[in-house]
């Protein structure tokens, strides 16, 4: 490897003619790739911001658009519907057309539709933009994972993507503390064509974007992933990102890069240029058909399963953890579990019938909570970040989804409050696993079919999220306990699953960087 200018023992003394994996092992790791991790982070942030958005939106806005809870509750589920039905188009399109340029195109067009969707003056309108919106918002929700892991080379590439994923945590931050200064505001602005008037909810919408807004901004001055330029056999344009990767992160002239030819992946093929829909659903056929042949099927069916599992688990219960928590807060008595206080609070609902007011006012104790629980997110996506690199992904994804699972069980048994909701809180916290699977998914699949497998996965896990919270949602009203010991069970043995997965990579230190070329392209079960 080139160091200052110097070339390791261990390098090729030819390094006219490399693979690109070895040619981005010279590249090294420094500023480049950091930067790159803030561009995509900020992606994911306004990701999970467009996502959650309507949680904090709609309560303030049912006055307006006169909402009632069931319309409150579908227009909620929009952006994961929406992330379901497109995710796997985007993945095509990723794989066919290139990470940057999807996510620039579906980014802007998001952030435009969300800015018309904050004038919307009744909930028709509000609805179709805000979908039409999330199913460009969709776009980048799983490709940035594969754009991300693409830039960085096998040695850090595990440790890059769960620091990028922890900015999913940032987000669940940023939104509630952007609610808490955006709401409080009190303005009105007549605008009569419309007949509406302007006020902080519809802004809050239109802040949403920001993070789109400076991502896309950031990423018109990055390249295409190298990956995908090797792959699509564009040598020459991957050089050129090689070089300048070398010259950021090595502090050296660009032309003093050792690499002058890649060596051509045996998978990479022109790109075609399908036109009409005919066309477009054949490359998406044949894109997605050997996802599900030997030898990738074992691994297309493990991450699909194992991020529903982890979504279906953490989103099914944050939904519901203020009502969870709100109740518990509130009982009065003795110590009793869980699932006796929903109990209580359900046999009081059924006594009891309340008619909805329209009441649009922020309780910014709300706020508050929220950002405390997005701070926990945060610390376990970088803690797991630290210690990926040292344990390696499988070791983490086992006993982090075991130890969560087993204490979403003792969650429900626990008599002592404080030490049940620490526990509830623990279970939520599998959500970390997320980026890690991505990194996982990355790593197991071709470069030619891995952004779709990964938005196939993140699609699963969508699934999951819509059914996670309304099987929690029943389960509280119906049999508690069933709830936690259901999504508990599903997160073990997501665990052992993961025991399947291939071990840590012992690093090209250890290992001839063409062989683990080999294993991540080929992907023979184990």
């Amino acid at each position: 490897m080139v160091v200052k200018g110097k070339v390791d023992k261990g390098a090729k003394s030819d390094l006219s003619l490399v693979s690109l994996d070895e040619a981005m092992l010279i590249t090294g790791f420094g500023v480049y790739n950091i930067v790159q991790m803030l561009l995509s982070g900020f992606i994911l942030m306004g990701v999970i911001m467009q996502s959650m958005v309507m949680g904090y939106v709609l309560p303030a806005a049912q006055c307006d658009l006169d909402l009632s809870l069931t319309q409150r509750g579908w227009i909620s589920a929009i952006p994961f519907i929406a992330i379901v039905l497109t995710s796997y188009f985007w993945g095509w399109l990723a794989d066919t057309r290139g990470r940057r340029f999807v996510m620039l195109f579906s980014m802007i067009i998001s952030a435009v539709f969300s800015a018309l969707a904050s004038f919307a003056p009744e909930i028709y309108s509000f609805a179709v933009l805000s979908f039409i919106s999330a199913i460009f918002m969709s776009g980048p929700s799983a490709v940035v994972y594969t754009f991300l892991g693409e830039f960085t080379n096998l040695r850090h590439r595990d440790k890059i993507v769960t620091f990028g994923s922890s900015f999913v945590g940032i987000g669940t931050v940023v939104l509630p503390a952007i609610s808490w200064l955006v709401f409080p505001l009190e303005f009105s602005y007549p605008i009569d064509f419309l007949n509406i008037n302007y006020r902080p909810w519809r802004l809050m919408i239109v802040t949403s974007t920001l993070p789109f807004i400076i991502g896309t901004v950031f990423l018109l001055l990055a390249p295409e992933s190298p990956k995908f330029l090797c792959a699509s056999g564009k040598l020459e344009e991957c050089l050129v990102v090689l070089r300048r990767m070398y010259a950021i992160n090595r502090r050296l002239p660009e032309d003093t890069y050792p690499v002058k030819s890649l060596i051509p992946e045996t998978h990479a093929s022109e790109t075609k240029k399908s036109t009409g829909i005919a066309a477009i659903l054949t490359s998406m056929k044949e894109q997605t058909t050997p996802l599900f042949k030997p030898p990738l099927l074992p691994w297309t069916c493990l991450t699909c399963f194992v991020q529903f599992g982890i979504f279906a688990t953490t989103n099914g219960f944050y939904i519901w953890s203020p009502t969870i928590l709100n109740a518990i807060i509130s009982h009065e008595g003795n110590e009793t579990r869980i699932c006796d206080v929903m109990d209580a609070v359900n046999v009081q609902a059924s006594e009891n019938s309340t008619e909805i007011v329209c009441n649009d006012a922020i309780n910014t104790t709300t706020f508050e909570l929220s950002i405390y629980l997005g701070l926990v997110f945060c610390s376990m996506y970088i803690i797991v970040g630290f210690l990926v690199d040292f344990l390696g992904k499988k070791l983490i994804l086992v006993i982090v989804l075991a130890g969560t699972g087993l204490c979403g069980i003792g969650s429900h048994l626990s008599y002592n409050q404080q030490a049940a909701v620490v526990l509830f809180a623990v279970l939520q916290m599998c959500g970390a696993c997320i980026g890690l699977m991505n990194a996982v998914t990355v790593e197991l699949f071709p470069t030619k079919y891995r952004a779709m497998a990964v938005c196939l996965s993140m699609m699963m896990g969508r699934v999951g999220s819509m059914t996670g919270s309304n099987l929690v949602g029943l389960f509280l009203a119906t049999n508690c306990g069933a709830s936690f010991y259901l999504f508990a069970s599903i997160v073990i043995v997501c665990s052992i699953c993961c025991l399947f997965v291939p071990g840590k990579n012992k690093g090209p230190g250890n290992t001839k960087p063409r062989e683990v070329e080999t294993k991540t392209e080929t992907q023979e079960p184990v």
